[in-house]
């Protein structure tokens, strides 16, 4: 997989909204459900990771 490299507009879990580059992204996908695809994402200030949704259109990426 390549590497990530696009900023995604997320909230931390300390309640702040950041752009962060994701660490990894992958497809979640029920079967016969849609899916959704989630990101990695490391919090600036603490330091702690953390996932949050991403847009359907960003590439999967490690």
């Amino acid at each position: 997989m390549p590497a990530c490299t696009g900023k995604v507009k997320v909230k931390t879990p300390g309640g702040v909204e950041a752009d962060l580059v994701p660490k990894k992204v992958w497809m979640l996908q029920p079967k016969g459900g849609k899916g959704v695809k989630i990101g990695l994402f490391q919090d600036p200030q603490t330091g702690k990771y953390f996932r949050a949704k991403v847009p359907p259109e960003y590439p999967e990426c490690a």
